[in-house]
């Protein structure tokens, strides 16, 4: 329970496809009658049983609140990954949340499921007992996919039943996708042994069987019978419309409804619930249609939503590149005020705003942080960006529970690294703006990360230049820095007479330092120096680091040469109470005061400064010594 309403948590893939879109509806619509509320974990593409994958993305399912949840849902076969749907059960029994699989068996959960073994028995039998046909063919998945391996058993059993023989010529392997399908076709095709029917293990198999055999001039169903499975929407833009079963998402979440009404009201956890797939006639199969008619402002609706992804596409492409060459975090939030983008927030690790080091070197993806950053909100009408907890979820939690709508998470992720999750909350249901989840999921990832490394980018170019400019010891103009920004001052002089004091700093005693205190003591003090020096002269004055212990000033306008020296000693006589290092820091200072009207050779106006700087020195061993 979350805020004192009743929560289910449903993990899925591909929330865009329009079948799980029509779940999703029905699912919300009828848990809001119960008094639940929906929360939506989703992944945009499937594992596909490659458990070797580590998808960033898949990091959306550690946003749970288990805490929180009366149960949670997992559509085991829409994320196709065994290692994932286990370890959320594994964390769900942690918390005690009741959990229910979708299309999977686990033992301690509530199994809930397609019959589809019912269900292409019913069209294998349709066939054979109402067309009387008995030469048949059948395009399975591929060889150890579950669904696929239950099909073809069904097949062969249907046949035994009725006395056809069975030989393994009788099965293709069109792994549920096109190019594989066709190609075995045309092999088909190629041998002349055309069957009387072929009975496809999916649709998207059908359509392309019907596709190969047509453009080789067989009949369907007049020559060939041809049938689907799981009824997609595709199989009513068909010439003709393919005969199938229809694994209905509205039926799925009508069951699952009743399910976790049930766990939740009444405690009662049933160990499997199936849902019998519907049989689907037309006329591929040689049938008259049975099927309800076709709604043609459909392909209408299909035009609209095609045209406008393509629209939508061109905008995030833009607010992407605008994103990557964005100058703060604020005018990078900006780009997303771009109508495509609605009822949505989103928000990042605050660790993100840390420019000075590499977020995405890591192979190994990480979660989000538990202290966010809100980047977006659709909500905000002045743009407001601040620290954000995740223990709160999403802002204005009460008003969007309250909404009846589902909220939907997704991660963002770059080069495979989590850098936030954004919360879509859609005030009405529309599969336009289900479509376009992931293109605003992966648009904003792209222009986030753009933007990320660019910051990084323009850090380490800074640092690069530090490197190159500066004194790494001292912060100090290194001399091939110096001589360059010396140059360029004189050249922006326009009065002769303009006045140029030189100031050369040497530190006392040196090699004395590092001989008894070692070589960091020596680093101390050389860097002491170095900050009594700037800290004495005016802000635009040049300083340099010129030797090992040696620093030197300009200064091109007018100055007080002795108030410079006097501000630069009192620096170090107050360094050196408050430290109470065993060594004292002390500097000889050589002064050279001239003007843009005399010779300002760098050389000569060092040798002349060196030379004060000197006598300087020498009065001080001498005094040192009469002591």
């Amino acid at each position: 329970m979350i805020n004192g309403k009743k929560m289910v948590s449903l993990c899925i893939s591909r929330l865009h496809e329009q079948e799980n879109y029509r779940f999703i509806s029905k699912l919300s619509d009828s848990l809001h009658k119960l008094g639940i509320a929906l929360f939506i974990y989703d992944i945009a593409s499937d594992i596909y049983w490659n458990e070797s994958i580590i998808r960033a993305e898949a990091s959306v399912f550690d946003l749970i609140r288990y805490d929180k949840s009366d149960v949670v849902i997992i559509m085991h076969e829409k994320i196709k990954s065994k290692t994932i749907t286990e370890k959320l059960i594994k964390r769900a029994k942690e918390h005690d949340t009741p959990v229910i699989v979708v299309d999977g068996v686990y033992e301690g959960c509530m199994n809930v499921a397609f019959d589809y073994a019912a269900g292409f028995r019913n069209i294998v039998e349709h066939v054979i007992c109402c067309h009387g046909i008995t030469d048949l063919h059948m395009f399975a998945g591929y060889k150890g996919n579950p669904y696929s391996d239950q099909r073809e058993e069904v097949f062969k059993e249907v046949l035994k039943e009725h006395s056809i023989p069975f030989s393994d010529d009788m099965v293709s392997y069109g792994e549920f996708w096109a190019r594989p399908t066709i190609a075995a076709a045309e092999k088909i095709v190629a041998s002349g042994k055309i069957p009387k029917a072929i009975l496809c293990a999916n649709d998207i198999m059908a359509i392309n069987v019907s596709g190969v055999l047509s453009s080789n001039g067989y009949r369907i169903p007049k020559d060939v019978l041809v049938t689907g499975f799981d009824g997609i929407d595709e199989i009513n833009y068909t010439v003709p419309r393919i005969s199938s079963v229809r694994c209905s998402g509205i039926e799925l979440a009508k069951t699952i409804a009743c399910v976790v009404d049930r766990a939740i009201g009444e405690k009662v956890y049933p160990d499997f619930t199936y849902v019998e797939p519907k049989l689907i006639i037309n006329e591929s199969c040689g049938c008259d249609t049975l099927a309800e008619s076709f709604d043609t402002n459909n392909i209408q609706r299909f035009n609209d939503h095609f045209y406008q992804y393509q629209d939508d596409a061109r905008v995030l492409s833009d607010m992407t590149d605008r994103m990557n060459s964005s100058e703060t975090i604020a005018q990078a939030s900006q780009n997303l005020n771009n109508g495509v983008i609605h009822d949505m927030c989103c928000l990042i690790n605050k660790s993100c705003l840390d420019y000075t080091f590499n977020h995405f070197e890591s192979l190994v993806p990480s979660g989000v942080d538990s202290d966010m950053f809100m980047f977006y909100d659709t909500d905000s009408k002045n743009g407001e960006q601040y620290d954000f907890n995740i223990d709160s979820i999403v802002p204005d939690l009460d008003k969007l529970l309250n909404s009846g709508m589902p909220l939907i998470f997704n991660v963002i992720d770059f080069m495979n690294s989590p850098i936030g999750y954004v919360c879509f909350h859609f005030k009405e249901f529309d599969l336009t703006s289900f479509c376009t989840i992931s293109q605003i999921v992966s648009s904003i990832g792209r222009g986030l990360g753009g933007f990320m490394n660019m910051r990084f980018q323009n850090y380490l170019t800074k640092r690069i230049e530090q490197v190159y400019r500066y004194d790494g010891l001292t912060g100090l103009y290194n001399r091939v820095s110096f001589s360059h920004e010396y140059e360029k001052k004189l050249a922006g002089i326009t009065d002769e007479n303009q006045p140029v004091t030189v100031i050369l700093a040497d530190l006392d005693g040196l090699k004395r330092i590092n001989d008894i205190y070692g070589h960091p003591a020596g680093d101390i003090a050389i860097k002491t120096v170095a900050s009594a020096l700037k800290f004495a002269c005016p802000p635009d004055t040049l300083c340099v680091r010129f030797g090992g212990d040696e620093m030197l000033a300009v200064v091109f306008n007018k100055c007080s040469s002795k108030y410079i020296s006097s501000k630069m000693k009192r620096y170090l006589s107050n360094f050196n109470k408050k430290t109470n290092y065993e060594f004292k820091i002390s500097a000889s200072i050589g002064v050279y005061e001239t003007s843009t009207a005399h010779d300002l050779d760098f050389e000569t106006i060092i040798k002349k400064a060196d030379a004060i700087m000197y006598v300087e020195k020498q009065a001080k061993k001498a005094k040192e010594a009469a002591l």
